[in-house]
């Protein structure tokens, strides 16, 4: 993408020199615009799921070494003999919980809260357990940076067919930066595909929560 974006931008300007980390940077910003826009839709793209021990008498979990990176949570099961359940998320301050006392094995179904990068869980659990939770979560890839190597290739969540997407706003994202800095350039041409290809993209989604609500059916043997 790197070439790609360079040759629009030798296209436009004769004689103007970007470096390869200046087209990186900008590609990286355009990613992250339809990344955020993509876990917006709630359509499923960027998440994954990870196993989570748990602790005796602790209540909290600690997410901030997830990885990939841990953005917002979609749903939180239970580990039981026979499969998984999913756990109910404590909504208000005062919501009763009537696993209290209930600290261990399959009776043991906590309801939970996220505070910052940790789950709550109410009540913690009276004996350790390894994986005894499985988390599905959304997740924020990393972007490509100057840093990045000019071949780089971003997260395999995001759909090939917004790639054209994110070339043209970073080579316009770069042409006006020019412009801003008195250089006289053209890029109507790349508006116009970007705004026709940016309607395509807003259509074919609408705004979509991204989590699963708890619905106390039982999904064992899963």
């Amino acid at each position: 993408m790197v070439t790609r974006v360079s040759t629009n931008l030798g296209d436009r300007v004769v004689g103007e020199y970007y470096t390869s980390n200046e087209i990186k940077d900008a590609i990286g910003k355009a990613f992250e615009y339809y990344t955020l826009k993509l876990i917006r839709s709630g359509e499923g793209h960027f998440k994954t799921t990870a196993n989570l021990d748990l602790t005796a008498d602790t209540e909290t979990i600690s997410l901030a070494l997830l990885s990939p990176a841990f953005l917002k949570g979609s749903i939180l099961w239970r580990k039981v003999t026979n499969g998984y359940i999913p756990l109910e998320k404590r909504e208000g301050r005062y919501d009763p919980n009537i696993t209290v006392g209930v600290g261990s094995g399959d009776v043991y179904l906590p309801k939970y809260k996220y505070r910052g990068t940790n789950i709550v869980l109410d009540p913690p659990p009276k004996t350790s357990e390894i994986a005894g939770l499985k988390l599905e979560y959304i997740y924020l890839p990393t972007f490509p940076t100057r840093s990045s190597a000019d071949n780089f290739t971003f997260d395999s969540g995001f759909p090939t067919i917004y790639e054209t997407n994110v070339e043209l706003r970073a080579t316009i994202r770069l042409l006006m930066g020019k412009e801003a800095a008195g250089a006289v350039v053209d890029y109507g041409t790349f508006k116009d595909d970007l705004r026709d290809l940016d309607s395509l993209f807003e259509t074919e989604r609408d705004e979509q929560p991204d989590t699963v609500e708890y619905s106390g059916v039982d999904y064992r043997n899963l």
